[in-house]
């Protein structure tokens, strides 16, 4: 019994320290000196542009309409969208898309050298943001 118990506890302590060293894109982003955007530069880069992203192999095109209103489409055909979107004073970015049934989703929005990434609230890194052109939509 005393033998299960120390298996049992030195099982526990190998899981928590594995997990404990599993590290975020978005951890990994900022340990390697990536600049955390806050409201105001979020809202300067996407406010009233169309802006061009990908995710993975996909590539999209989002216009921040200045009345919080988010229209995308995929620029190979296959998907369109409108919803709404907001920037808190947390200074996240939080998109509502109409298949979202009105959950925002809200991501931290970090400079990586040359570029603009977006990372999820688990840390997962889910566009990269291209270019930021002035428009009144897509």
């Amino acid at each position: 019994m005393a033998q299960l118990k120390t298996l049992s506890i030195a099982a526990a302590v190998a899981l928590a320290g594995s997990t404990a060293f599993a590290e975020t894109d978005l951890e990994a982003a900022l340990d390697n000196g990536a600049e955390r955007l806050n409201a105001d530069q979020i809202a300067e880069l996407l406010i009233g542009n169309t802006v061009t992203a990908t995710s993975g192999d996909k590539r999209f095109r989002f216009f921040y309409d200045p009345n919080n209103v988010v229209s995308g489409e995929l620029t190979n055909g296959g998907w369109n969208g409108v919803g709404a979107f907001a920037i808190t004073d947390t200074d996240k970015v939080c998109v509502s898309m109409a298949a979202d049934k009105g959950r925002f989703r809200c991501m931290t929005v970090l400079r990586v050298g040359d570029t603009v990434q977006k990372f999820s609230a688990d840390g997962k890194r889910t566009f990269e943001l291209h270019s930021f052109e002035p428009s009144t939509g897509l």
